[in-house]
């Protein structure tokens, strides 16, 4: 019988740190927990996969992959670090309607497509002329609304492909009312590159509630991708079983699910997640 391979899908910030919280160019205070719990998991047999948006700078030194390869686990580990961008032109493997993914049963449907066509790079060109108006546009226009916008924490506004707002004094509400006026504006964007047709493909973005801030991404972007991408390195089939978990702390992560193999556990806290993972060890 074929072993059931088994894998650990991880978001950083605000799963193996002590908060959610964000700061550009400073590495991810992994904490001591999260470290012992992840090398339990992977004396057990679990493939580590991490998976963020974050720089792969900011994982390297005095960092993430340091940590793994003094533990020795980096070579058996995976770490899908970004700027954003190369997702994009990862991202003709899915099936989609209507911006999202389509599943069979609990599985995503995957089509076949070259994973790198020419109008990947065009669109990454428009997203990135979207942007510089959007970015303008939906900080104005909030501001008009009465949001109070936090002012940004990088000024390195090419390195990433989302839009990111965060706000004072922030509740749940706050965010909702930003999330629906938010849409209004991006859908009025893309029609206005629509009607022009100067611009080339206008880019289809989404707007997500992350639990601190609103984040306008391009569809294709997600980890969804990276899990794909990790399933392929380790020639797991659409019909191969194995037993898979994505640890996220936004609605955002529950992309990761692709398979219905794949449980997805959104997490509150570093806490619960040292308490998830040691629920599945026992189980194991």
């Amino acid at each position: 019988m074929q072993e059931v391979k088994k894998f650990l899908f991880l978001d950083i910030d605000g799963v193996l740190t002590p908060n959610a919280i964000y700061t550009p160019n400073i590495p991810p205070a992994i904490t001591k927990e999260s470290k012992k719990i992840l090398k339990s998991a992977f004396a057990r047999g679990f493939k580590l996969v991490f998976i963020t948006a974050r720089s792969p700078t900011e994982l390297r030194k005095n960092s993430l992959e340091e940590w793994l390869r003094k533990e020795k686990m980096l070579t058996d580990s995976l770490i899908f670090s970004s700027s954003g961008l190369e997702q994009v032109t990862f991202s003709h493997e899915f099936k989609t309607k209507n911006g999202e993914l389509v599943f069979k049963g609990e599985d995503a449907v995957l089509i076949k497509r070259p994973v790198v066509k020419r109008e990947s790079f065009g669109q990454i060109d428009q997203y990135l002329f979207a942007k510089m108006l959007l970015g303008k546009e939906i900080k104005d226009r909030l501001k008009y609304k009465g949001f109070k916008i936090k002012s940004a924490r990088t000024n390195e506004i090419y390195t990433d492909a989302r839009i990111w707002f965060e706000f004072e004094n922030e509740t749940k509400k706050i965010r909702t009312e930003a999330v629906i006026e938010t849409k209004k504006i991006v859908e009025e964007l893309r029609n206005a590159f629509e009607k022009t047709g100067k611009f080339g493909s206008p880019v289809d973005l989404r707007v997500y509630d992350i639990e601190h801030g609103i984040s306008i991404e391009p569809k294709e972007l997600g980890k969804h991708i990276a899990v794909l991408r990790a399933l392929k390195l380790n020639k797991i089939m659409p019909n191969d079983k194995i037993q898979g978990y994505a640890f996220g702390d936004s609605e955002s992560d529950r992309k990761m699910k692709i398979r219905k193999d794949i449980t997805f556990i959104k997490i509150k806290n570093n806490k619960q997640f040292v308490k998830e993972v040691e629920k599945i060890l026992n189980q194991n």
